[in-house]
């Protein structure tokens, strides 16, 4: 398994934590890690019942959209940016 930086914006920013790194060769096993690690409320952010990432959470590596990369598949390398950002709505 290889070290990735996780950047945790929002909702999803821990009181104490915004940015965080953990070890996972996929994006599916890093963010099974965050929900370990944080808990099941901060998972079920995260992902659905399905265990597919909900439609409101931007996911990149490196800056770019997972859904490009191979999905929860997606192949992390050391030193990997993660960036969770939910969408922001309003009016």
């Amino acid at each position: 398994m290889v070290e990735i930086n996780v950047s945790l914006t929002g909702a999803l920013a821990q009181a104490s934590e915004k940015t965080t790194k953990v070890e996972a060769d996929t994006l599916l096993q890093a963010l099974t890690a965050l929900a370990e690690r944080y808990g099941e409320d901060f998972g079920s952010r995260l992902l659905d019942d399905n265990g597919k990432p909900r439609r409101f959470i931007n996911i990149y590596l490196d800056g770019r959209d997972y859904r490009f990369l191979g999905g929860l598949n997606a192949v992390l390398s050391h030193g990997t940016e993660l960036n969770l950002i939910p969408a922001v709505s309003g009016g």
